[in-house]
């Protein structure tokens, strides 16, 4: 999904804008349809990299710990694919110079859309066997191993196209929207699939090939290459913005592991609380509803900028929403599980706005290495599932004692933000003294 951190520079993916020639003189692309594009392709990655553990879970009868495989398997890979952008992207213009920008997304469309295809074609070879217990699972490892870091591609040459030829209030209007409808699509995305998680999940895929084709007459929209980026004409910042970006930047990998460690465990949670499979799917925009809610409040309400409590609120809600999720298991109870996850959600849209509006505000000489910066929440996506695989060894070898699997799941958290706390507070002081 859309992450920030490459919204202020030229994209991660792409040569230097004084190096691009006719980028330069590029026209802006309109707002519409950019998040048209992305609107359509949040709906199939949220697809792939979150709502397929509902898929493995029901239709290819995953345990939970493979789903936890799975997890981590998609955050490696999106790694990769974040780090490896510009490399890749030079070589391919180093090969072919002529290729520009708007070919590069559109040969992603139909590569992602093939990927798409694969269970169901396998299925078909397999001689259309039906059932959870009977499909093959090497599609589903397939598909995530080579779509997730294709992601990692597609995102910062979207972000390139968002940002082109804006700058100040209207790059920062322009992102608000972008949290909004990126967001909104994944809430459309889990509730689409709700009905096919179990007896359909090839052919859920396969439309999302369709999804990816149909961006295809979009990109006839698109300039050959995103517009230069405008320069930062706003007022310098305060001297505080410095120091809660600093915060905001190690808050955000910390939520993607939080959410990470979340998506895999829902189903399974989900399962354990006698929820039907057609509604797991559904019962998990729990979070995602609020997060859309909380996005288009914090993009039109601005009282927060410049303050500390948003920063306080939002790790406190993260930490909290979590807790009561996972506690919710244990405890048989759906509306705690609802209202930890409504909490969750809350959190990771004030995490995730600030991150971003402070990336922004400081201006380009602080926001460097926007694949780096994607890396890093990929770690988030490879850490949070790795904390579930490990608390479940730990209590199956017999080593978590009395606590209890939601307990060791609790303790490995709780160790987690006490270190990126205590990094936090060295990073605040240390501008403290240079500012």
């Amino acid at each position: 999904m859309p992450l920030a951190g490459a919204l202020t520079v030229d994209s991660p993916s792409l040569p230097p804008a004084e190096a691009r020639g006719p980028a330069m003189r590029a026209r802006t692309l309109p707002l519409w349809a950019v998040l048209t594009f992305t609107f359509a392709n949040s709906i199939g990655t949220g697809v792939v990299t979150n709502g397929i553990v509902f898929m493995t879970k029901h239709g290819y009868g995953f345990s939970d710990q493979k789903n936890y495989a799975l997890g981590i398997l998609l955050g490696v890979t999106y790694i990769a694919g974040a780090l490896g952008a510009q490399p890749l992207i030079r070589l391919l213009r180093s090969l072919h110079p002529a290729i520009s920008t708007r070919a590069i997304l559109a040969t992603m469309m139909v590569v992602m859309a093939l990927l798409c295809t694969v269970p169901l074609a396998a299925r078909w070879a397999a001689g259309g066997a039906s059932g959870g217990t009977h499909r093959s699972a090497w599609p589903v490892w397939v598909i995530v191993t080579l779509y997730s870091p294709l992601t990692g591609v597609l995102w910062p040459l979207v972000e390139s196209y968002l940002s082109g030829g804006r700058s100040g209030a209207k790059l920062r209007s322009a992102v608000g929207r972008f949290n909004v409808v990126w967001s909104t699509a994944i809430v459309v995305a889990y509730v689409g699939i709700s009905r096919f998680v179990e007896s359909q999940p090839e052919m859920t895929i396969f439309t999302l090939g369709g999804v990816h084709l149909l961006c295809l007459l979009l990109l006839a929209r698109f300039p050959s290459e995103p517009a230069a980026h405008g320069s930062e004409d706003h007022e310098p910042h305060p001297p505080i913005y410095s120091k809660l970006l600093v915060t905001f930047r190690l808050l955000l990998p910390l939520s993607y592991v939080l959410s990470s460690a979340l998506v895999p465990y829902l189903p399974g949670a989900l399962t354990a609380l006698n929820v039907s499979t057609r509604l797991q799917a559904m019962f998990a925009t729990c979070w995602l509803l609020p997060r859309v809610v909380t996005f288009a409040v914090l993009d039109r309400w601005h009282g927060w900028h410049g303050r500390w409590f948003p920063a306080i609120s939002g790790g406190l809600t993260l930490l909290l929403g979590f807790t009561l999720a996972v506690l919710a298991k244990s405890a048989g109870s759906l509306v705690l599980l609802a209202g930890g996850l409504a909490v969750f959600g809350v959190g990771m849209a004030v995490v995730y706005s600030g991150a971003l509006y402070y990336a922004l505000e400081v201006g380009q000489a602080e926001v460097q290495a926007g694949g780096k910066h994607e890396a890093l929440i990929g770690v988030g996506y490879t850490v949070g599932p790795a904390i579930f695989v490990l608390a479940g060894l730990l209590v199956r070898n017999g080593v978590a004692g009395p606590v209890g699997f939601e307990g060791v799941v609790l303790s490995i958290v709780g160790v987690i933000a006490l270190v990126m706390t205590a990094l936090v507070v060295r990073r605040v002081m240390v501008h403290m003294k240079t500012v």
